[in-house]
């Protein structure tokens, strides 16, 4: 808004400046005494509206910026700004108070006429205009969105809560404030609107424009972004090559890396996020440009927080273990900051974790406490407490897929691909979503659902991935085997909606090197006497490698070895695993590679047949993995390497622990039953429950697998499907010391799950009552 003092004048004067032709337009801004201290954005603004006839001045030397408007004046200007339909000969209006021989008003009988026609106005309930009286701001905002034909949508809006703005114009002034069209520094809505506010509003909005027959002018420049400027501009690009130069006061000319255009707004993103600085723009290019009005400037503020939002899309979350809550950290201008959860204090009435680099933060289920339709609460929070926002969610069904988007498929490096080398492995990225619309970020419910097959089998699906950087970042891994070069349809596929996207890959084969041609001396030179054989001391071996304790997350590996002092080991996913390594890569994997599962332990004794254990944690699920081992003795020589594969269990719970014996019966013997919840490799076949109860509380997974299908006492196996599993044990006999219970599930062929185990108690019998 210009703030500069202007004498309201005549009336006698404005109607002069609004019964004036449009073709007497040759003036310019210079030629007004009361524009010359305004500032440059202005007079291109006030250049821009002259210039297409939209605006007068209201005498010959003067603007008349602040004057205040008639419902007739605006009348003519909001018909010329829409170039509507305006009829010069009629005499007679269908507003009663609206005459042709007003010496005031008269004028604007046709523009008024045509205002009507279009549906911008209806005058008033006793059929009557005023064309006298002054157009309110809230009357500007009605005509204004109507001559955008967004009338519609203002009826739609909640409406301001604004007292000074009238119950029917609500909503008009609620999306005028969004686009612009009114300055949001108002403070009385029902005050008579200014030319100024006019020109406001047709302006800054972009949404109003007057043909491309005017020159480009600056408006203005203001933030828009933590690298963002944006720059206003009198007209729209069509296709004109125009570009920016942007001078820091602190850093000189700094570099634009993008334009993003929006109507008559240029907003110029910055190779720099933006700090306490002010900033000169100039326009440059082959358009025309108006030469008077090519800068513009504004100061600068570094980001900062200013709010914080959950973005999951319900409050209503699936029930898993782990709950991943994402939220979203809001600079000033309403971007994301790149913040992340460590950068808060966060707290939850459960236990939480954080994932790294994101602001997204695991919340970790008490499973024997917590059911569907309980409640737990996230608060994030600035360190220093200014900014803070709480988030009640409440526990839902156990989480099912319910909507998938393919984002395409990268080589390993990040590049989309349509080709895959033999060997080599491809990432078909996607997004899962539950049926709340969360991210799906468990693996196990993950490979439960997806999928992905190929028309020919030198195309391998090797399972499903969880990105560690990005717990949205999901991917399921393509292998290629293939010795010609052949095209492949892949179909990644969700089983429960039936989503189905297809890629074409072409397959290629690893291409073959040639052998370096060995050397051979000439006939006539002798070959030199070989050197005899240097005995080198015996280098330390890995006869074998053993596993014990082999769960969904951990292990024991137990190398077997021979004249060893260190051993160097490596477990890699088998997904990701080279076929060979050599005993110097086998050692140095943890320096190269130092997130990784990989590590040196000492063997005490050098003697022959060394059993040495290595205990091994935090490992992935239902993964199979290879280990890699090496030794090295005393003189620092190294052994071969040996390499064993193996698979990590499957995990599955107790839907209510812990279970309990009901007496029941005249024998006085109880029964126990249950329900699981699994989650094996191949959620479509069939798995097998095996369970037993015992007074001994060491039983292996063999000795119960074998009491279950040998039907022993209080054992038994039952089948399961879909993830749920059951059991049921009669005829328990009453004990003074406890049973344990121990379940175990299989699927296929060697695909097994952890060993659970529990202890039941029988119920303390009552004492007799007293007769």
């Amino acid at each position: 808004m210009v703030r500069k003092a202007l004498t309201v004048v005549t009336a006698l004067g404005v109607f002069m400046a609004a019964a004036l032709p449009t073709g007497a337009l040759a003036k310019t801004v210079d030629d007004f005494t009361d524009l010359q201290g305004v500032d440059t954005a202005t007079k291109a603004k006030l250049e821009t509206l002259i210039q297409a006839g939209v605006f007068q001045g209201v005498s010959e030397d003067r603007f008349g910026l602040n004057d205040t408007l008639t419902r007739a004046q605006f009348a003519k200007v909001l018909a010329l700004i829409l170039n509507l339909k305006v009829d010069d000969s009629l005499t007679k209006s269908s507003f009663n108070d609206v005459v042709a021989d007003d010496p005031g008003n008269g004028f604007a009988l046709p523009y008024i006429e045509a205002l009507k026609q279009a549906g911008i106005t209806t005058g008033n309930a006793d059929g009557t205009y005023n064309p006298a009286g002054n157009v309110t701001k809230e009357q500007l905002a009605a005509f204004l969105i109507r001559g955008l034909g967004k009338e519609e949508e203002a009826k739609s809006m909640p409406g301001v809560s604004d007292k000074t703005v009238s119950d029917w114009a609500k909503g008009y002034v609620d999306l005028a404030l969004q686009l612009k069209l009114l300055d949001g520094s108002v403070n009385d809505f029902n005050g008579s609107a200014s030319r100024d506010d006019l020109i406001d509003g047709l302006s800054n909005s972009g949404t109003y424009h007057y043909g491309n027959n005017q020159p480009f002018r600056v408006y203005g420049v203001e933030q828009t972004g933590a690298s963002r400027l944006q720059v206003n501009l009198s007209r729209y690009r069509t296709n004109e090559e125009l570009s920016f130069k942007v001078v820091s006061k602190k850093y000189g000319e700094v570099t634009v890396k993008a334009v993003e255009w929006s109507g008559t707004k240029a907003t110029l993103i910055l190779d720099r996020k933006l700090e306490e600085d002010s900033y000169d723009i100039t326009l440059t290019g082959t358009g025309p440009i108006d030469e008077k009005y090519t800068q513009g400037s504004t100061s600068t503020h570094p980001e900062k927080l200013a709010s914080i939002k959950f973005t999951d899309p319900s409050d209503t979350v699936a029930w898993a273990k782990e709950i991943p809550v994402h939220f979203a950290p809001l600079n000033q201008f309403g971007e994301t900051m790149d913040l992340t959860a460590d950068d808060f204090d966060i707290s939850s009435s459960e236990v939480l974790t954080t994932v790294k680099g994101e602001p997204t933060v695991l919340v970790h289920m008490n499973i024997s406490t917590l059911r569907r339709g309980d409640r737990f609460t996230v608060s994030v929070m600035e360190p220093n407490g200014s900014v803070a926002q709480t988030r009640i969610f409440s526990i839902g069904d156990t989480a099912i897929l319910g909507k998938l988007e393919s984002k395409g498929i990268t080589d390993s490096s990040g590049k989309a691909t349509d080709s895959l080398m033999s060997g080599q492995q491809a990432y078909w990225n996607f997004t899962a979503y539950n049926q709340y619309g969360t991210p799906i970020r468990d693996l196990e419910t993950l490979t439960k659902y997806i999928s992905v097959t190929s028309d020919k089998s030198q195309l391998k699906f090797s399972g499903i991935s969880v990105s560690s950087g990005n717990s949205a970042q999901t991917y399921a891994r393509l292998v290629a085997d293939t010795s010609s070069e052949i095209q492949v349809k892949a179909t990644l596929r969700a089983a429960s909606t039936g989503d189905t996207f297809q890629s074409t890959l072409t397959l290629k084969p690893k291409p073959v090197v040639e052998p370096a041609p060995v050397y051979s001396p000439p006939a006539s030179t002798p070959l030199p006497d070989p050197e005899p054989p240097v005995e080198e001391n015996p280098a330390a071996v890995v006869e074998e490698i053993g596993l014990a304790g082999l769960t969904s997350e951990s292990v024991l590996v137990q190398p077997m070895t021979k004249n060893a002092k260190k051993l160097y080991y490596a477990v890699i996913p088998a997904a990701d695993a080279p076929a060979v390594m050599t005993a110097d890569e086998v050692k140095n994997y943890k320096s190269a590679h130092p997130e990784s599962i990989s590590g040196t332990v000492d063997v005490t004794s050098t003697v022959e047949h060394t059993k040495t254990t290595i205990s091994l944690s935090n490992l992935s699920t239902k993964t199979k993995y290879k280990v890699f081992v090496v030794a090295e003795n005393t003189e620092g020589l190294l052994s071969e390497v040996k390499t064993q594969e193996m698979e990590t269990r499957f995990k599955f719970s107790l839907v209510n622990p812990p279970p309990i014996i009901i007496p029941e019966g005249a024998d006085n013997k109880g029964a126990l039953s249950g329900y699981v919840m699994y989650d094996a490799p191949n959620p479509l076949e069939e798995a097998e429950l095996f369970f037993t109860l015992d007074s001994s509380e060491k039983l292996s997974m063999d000795e119960v697998i074998l009491n279950a299908v040998q039907k022993k006492a209080l054992s038994d196996a039952r089948k399961a499907s879909s993830g749920m599993g059951s059991f049921e044990i009669f005829s328990i006999p009453p004990a003074e010391s406890p049973y344990y219970l121990y379940l175990v599930m299989k699927q296929g062929s060697n695909s097994y799950s952890d060993l659970l185990k529990y202890q039941v108690n029988w119920p303390t019998q009552p004492l007799p009552s007293n007769p």
